[in-house]
């Protein structure tokens, strides 16, 4: 079963362009760093480059929750 949250950030996906790219940077992030997780030892770089992913990781998280929270309070008060 598909929760309402869930659905929200598919709609979002398909209709709203910023929410994609930031959607797919995300992701994107998130497979770097699994590659690099991966791994058994990381060089400092490696570690530096761990740390600067998680945190832009995060950063666009916020970013798309903002855009989330935007779009249902704008459809939320449509309704009424």
């Amino acid at each position: 079963m598909e929760s309402s949250e869930d659905a929200l950030k598919e709609r979002l996906v398909r209709e709203n362009q910023k929410y994609r790219k930031l959607a797919d940077e995300h992701r994107d992030c998130d497979e770097k760093l699994s590659k690099l997780n991966s791994r058994s030892f990381l060089s400092d770089d490696e570690k530096v480059e761990a740390v600067k992913l998680k945190k832009r990781k995060l950063a666009l998280k916020d970013q798309m929750a903002e855009i989330a929270r935007d779009f249902s309070s704008s459809s939320d008060q449509v309704a009424n």
